[in-house]
């Protein structure tokens, strides 16, 4: 089975996510979230960042607009949305205690 993609498509979600993560470096939001990762709901570049990128590019672009300069505005957008929204948005959740 061959998959036939629009090149500009494909460059556009690559760019949407390296300059969520140059922006993300920026910020300096750490690359890896910390250990242990299933327990830790610390935002990092690789995740949600780098998803949210592809997710935000996707719904974006299903609407009709697409480009390569709209990719790079949803990078940033994204970066800044996890350094500074998400966690008011998204809530850490409360560890029950065990005794």
């Amino acid at each position: 089975m061959i998959i036939h993609a629009n090149v500009i498509l494909v460059s556009s979600y690559v760019l949407a996510v390296v300059s969520a993560v140059i922006v993300g470096l920026l910020l300096r939001i750490p690359i890896l979230p910390e250990k242990p990762m299933r327990q830790s709901w610390t935002v990092s570049i690789v995740f949600p960042t780098a998803v949210l990128a592809l997710g935000f590019t996707a719904m974006v672009f299903k609407l009709g607009v697409d480009g390569l300069l709209v990719a790079v505005i949803i990078g940033v957008l994204t970066a800044l949305f996890s350094k500074y929204i998400l966690d008011r948005v998204l809530p850490e959740p409360v560890m029950e205690e065990s005794s």
